[in-house]
């Protein structure tokens, strides 16, 4: 675990208070144990394609095309969480509303990692290329994350929520939209 107060702090307004175990497989019949002198493999993917996520304001992460085509026709809104940048969309329908935020200081993705086991949904995957981790606070809940590493110590959280009557599933909106968030950031150093 990478502590850091701020990605903590995140982690825990994203995550909400709902509490699920995650349950680790085993060996398998007839396979050998594992030494607990060796290393275990990092969870997380390597970052191989370093985005600059800090020179791009969280309100401008989207093109308005990317907006259009998901059917957003609201404004932007900042709202961030505690110190870390963010933003919200939505329709006039009410039926959607998308909000991202940003971390530049911490790994936040093995912070969320070492917390794996108070979200009811957790998967480590990837987004566009880019380590990420996909979480819901509710199995049934119509609001998906994904936390996505844009470079080492910057991430980028995108939820998205299904509003109103005739819900949709919300995880396959949230991961077109980080990858769009991914895409259209520029090439970073690293």
């Amino acid at each position: 675990m990478r502590p850091g107060p701020a990605g903590l702090a995140l982690a825990a307004v994203l995550a909400g208070s709902a509490l699920a175990g995650c349950s680790g497989g085993s060996t398998g019949a007839g396979a050998p144990p594992v030494s607990s002198a060796s290393a275990p493999a990092d969870p997380i993917p390597p970052l191989r394609d370093v985005r600059d996520l800090a020179g791009t304001p969280v309100c401008a992460l989207f093109t308005p095309a990317q907006l259009a085509a998901n059917r957003i026709d609201l404004p932007s809104r900042p709202k961030n969480v505690g110190p870390d940048p963010g933003c919200v969309w939505s329709d006039r329908a009410h039926t959607r509303e998308i909000s991202v935020f940003t971390d530049l200081k911490y790994d936040v993705l093995h912070n969320v990692y070492a917390q794996r086991a108070t979200f009811p949904v957790f998967e480590v995957t990837e987004v566009a290329g880019h380590p990420a981790i996909r979480t819901k606070d509710n199995v049934d809940g119509t609001s998906c994350f994904f936390r996505v590493a844009a470079a080492p110590t910057q991430t980028v959280i995108v939820r998205f929520t299904s509003l109103g009557s005739g819900l949709e599933e919300p995880c396959g909106p949230a991961k077109v939209l980080a990858a769009d968030v991914i895409g259209n950031l520029p090439p970073g150093q690293g």
